[in-house]
């Protein structure tokens, strides 16, 4: 988790701003991501779409490196 993923967790749990969280344990997490870099294409500045992109190829590594822990939500 970056720092700036912490602070949007801290500054959305003191605000009250509700937040849903993936983990790349989830096989069906990378799919949201996909959907959501796909609408961010039409109006996000370029280093939000990169950083997108670089979280989904975490996960996409992580999902390799770890099928043994990739599995369907309980």
């Amino acid at each position: 988790m970056t720092e700036k993923d912490k602070k949007i967790i801290e500054d959305s749990e003191r605000d009250g701003i509700p937040i849903f969280v993936f983990t790349a344990k989830d096989v069906n997490s990378i799919s949201p991501l996909y959907s959501y870099f796909g609408k961010c294409m039409v109006d996000c500045k370029k280093e939000h779409l990169m950083g997108i992109l670089d979280r989904m190829k975490e996960f996409l590594n992580w999902q390799a490196e770890n099928p043994h822990r990739t599995k369907l939500p309980d």
